[in-house]
């Protein structure tokens, strides 16, 4: 399974080309110790802007549905460089087989 991972300010984003399906793993929310992750959803297409930092998730195929967001970097301009927590690989893990 060839995952696409990306970090936003608020959220790990994992990515399942070969499904077509995505969640959110929500960085800084976590109940019973265990992190909150969103159910997978189906997507049409995933654009990434090296420019900009900026992606877009098409979520059907006439690409009129569609959630956008930033990656995260080290001098972030959506955040100021400050992300809301780191997630492990556990977490990840996790989310992947829910």
């Amino acid at each position: 399974m060839d995952l696409i991972i990306l970090e936003s300010c608020h959220s790990t984003w994992i990515f399942d080309p070969d499904r077509m399906q995505f969640c959110r793993i929500l960085k800084g929310l976590q109940i019973d110790q265990r992190s909150v992750s969103t159910a997978w959803r189906p997507y049409w297409g995933l654009e990434v802007d090296p420019q900009s930092e900026a992606f877009s998730i098409h979520l059907n195929e006439s690409r009129t549905r569609l959630i956008q967001s930033w990656r995260h970097t080290q001098d972030c301009a959506q955040c100021g460089g400050h992300e809301t927590a780191e997630l492990s690989v556990e977490d990840i893990r996790r989310a992947v087989r829910a």
